[in-house]
C-alpha cells in the first residue's frame, strides 16, 4: 500500500511554527477500503513523526472510523494533537470517544461549528478550536471568536493566506494561524520604489552563487563582497560540527577543503537568514523546494541540476523582498531557464517547481513530474525536509 504525506505550518503568534499539520493520501486503489483508510495512520509512528515533523507537535486529522477502530493508537500522544473536525452530537459515540481522550491527557481539536452542547461536554480540555477564516464575515468572525475565548482554548485560524487575514486575525486575539500568507508579499511594492538596497544586493550575490559555471576564483570574490557572510563561513567550517582535519583560513581554503557545492549551500542558508523580518519557516520552504527539485531533474535527461535548485531556492524571492516576481528578478543576473521557470513556472524546472509546490501544499491531482511515479515524488520530498533540517540546523543554532 503506497501513501503520500505532507506537512503544513502552524504558526503562533510570533509566527514561529507551533507545530505541523499532517495531511495524506493513499495512492494504490488494489487494497480494500479499510486498508486505503487505516494506512496513513500506521505511518505516523515516533520515527515517521520525527521525520517529517522534527520535535514539533504533529496535528493528526481523524476520521469517525479512525477513531472507532482504534488506528489512531500507533501515533504518539505526547507528541501529537488529535483533530476531529466534523460535527457530533453530544450523545454519540465520537463524543465518548473524544472526551475520554482528553480526560487521559490527550490534546484535542475540534471546528468551531459545533453545537455548544458538544462542546460544553469537555469542559477546559480543548486543546484548540479550529476556525476557517474564508467561512466567515470579518463581523462574524470577531463574534464567534470572541465567544469560544470563553472556553480558555486556543484559537487556530486556518485559512490565512494573506498578511491582511493574518493581522486581522491577530487583532482578533487568535493563538495560531495556518495558511499560504508567508509565502505571500506582505506589502505591495510600488512599481517606482527600489527595493532596499541591503536586501537587493544580498539576493545578487545569491543569485551569483547559483551561476552553474561559477568558478572559484568567482565564488570567492561572491562570498568575499559580504564581510559578515564570509565571517560566519569560516566560523562554520572551523566548527566542531564539520570537524575538517586541519583550520580553514580563507574562503578559498574552504571551498578547497568542502568542494564548491557544499560551500555554494552553506552560503545561500546564511543569506537567505539574513533577513531576519521574515520567519525562520520560509527560508525551511525554500531548501525544501530547492533540494526537492534537484532530486527530480534526475528524472530529465541532461538536466542541469543547479538550475533546479536555483529555482526551487529562489521561489520565495518574491515574499523576501515584498514585491512581484517580475520585479524581483528584474536586477537579477540569472539564466533565462530559471527565470521562466520563477514566473511562468515553465521548463523542466518550472515543472518541478510546480509539483513541489503541489506536493508542499497536498494538492495530490497535480504532484506530477515527466512520469515519475508518485511515491519516489514522496521520497524526495521526505528526503529534502531531512536535508533542509540538517543544513540549517548545523549553520544556524
Amino acid at each position: 500500500m503506497d501513501y503520500l504525506l505532507s506537512r503544513h505550518p502552524i504558526y503562533g503568534s510570533k509566527i514561529n511554527v507551533a507545530g505541523y499539520e499532517i495531511r495524506s493520501r493513499v495512492i494504490d486503489d488494489d487494497e480494500t477500503s479499510l486498508a486505503r483508510n487505516r494506512t496513513p495512520y500506521s505511518k505516523l509512528t515516533q520515527e515517521g513523526l520525527a521525520q517529517i515533523a522534527g520535535n514539533h507537535l504533529c496535528y493528526i486529522n481523524l476520521t469517525e472510523e479512525a477513531l472507532s477502530a482504534g488506528w489512531w493508537k500507533t501515533v504518539p500522544i505526547a507528541r501529537s494533537v488529535l483533530c476531529y473536525y466534523e460535527n457530533f452530537a453530544p450523545n454519540s459515540t465520537v463524543a465518548d470517544e473524544l472526551v475520554r481522550l482528553a480526560q487521559e491527557g490527550a490534546r484535542v481539536a475540534l471546528s468551531s461549528h459545533l453545537d455548544p452542547c458538544s462542546l460544553d461536554l469537555f469542559g477546559g480540555r480543548i486543546y484548540a478550536m479550529k476556525f476557517n477564516v474564508t467561512e466567515y464575515a470579518p463581523d462574524d468572525l470577531a463574534d464567534v471568536s470572541k465567544g469560544a475565548q470563553k472556553r480558555q482554548t486556543q484559537l487556530l485560524a486556518t485559512g490565512v493566506d494573506t498578511y491582511d487575514d493574518l493581522e486581522y486575525c491577530k487583532e482578533l486575539d487568535f493563538d495560531l494561524y495556518q495558511g499560504h500568507f508567508i509565502s505571500r508579499a506582505a506589502l505591495k511594492q510600488e512599481q517606482d520604489k527600489d527595493i532596499p538596497v541591503n536586501r537587493l544586493t544580498m539576493m545578487r550575490v545569491l543569485s551569483k552563487l547559483q551561476d552553474p559555471s561559477i568558478s572559484m576564483p568567482e565564488l570567492e570574490r561572491a562570498v568575499s563582497l559580504d564581510a559578515a557572510l564570509s565571517y560566519k563561513l569560516l566560523t562554520y567550517a572551523n566548527s566542531a560540527a564539520i570537524a575538517l582535519p586541519r583550520k580553514v583560513s580563507s574562503i578559498g581554503h574552504a571551498v578547497r577543503m568542502v568542494g564548491i557545492d557544499m560551500l555554494r549551500s552553506w552560503a545561500s542558508v546564511l543569506l537567505l537568514s539574513s533577513v531576519d523580518d521574515k520567519p525562520r519557516e520560509l527560508l525551511t520552504m525554500a531548501l525544501v523546494r530547492a533540494r526537492m527539485c534537484e532530486l527530480l531533474s534526475a528524472s530529465v535527461k541532461n538536466a542541469q541540476k543547479d538550475s533546479f535548485f536555483s529555482t526551487g531556492l529562489l521561489s520565495v524571492i518574491d515574499a523576501l523582498l515584498d514585491c512581484p516576481m517580475e520585479k524581483a528578478l528584474e536586477k537579477l543576473p540569472l539564466v533565462d531557464e530559471v527565470k521562466a521557470a520563477l514566473v511562468q513556472r515553465i521548463g523542466p524546472a518550472g515543472q518541478a517547481l510546480r509539483c513541489a509546490v503541489a506536493y508542499e501544499r497536498a494538492e495530490w491531482d497535480d504532484v506530477q513530474f515527466y512520469g515519475v511515479g508518485q511515491g519516489a515524488i514522496r521520497d524526495a520530498y521526505m528526503e529534502s525536509i531531512t536535508w533542509a533540517r540538517k543544513l540549517s540546523a548545523g549553520l544556524l543554532t
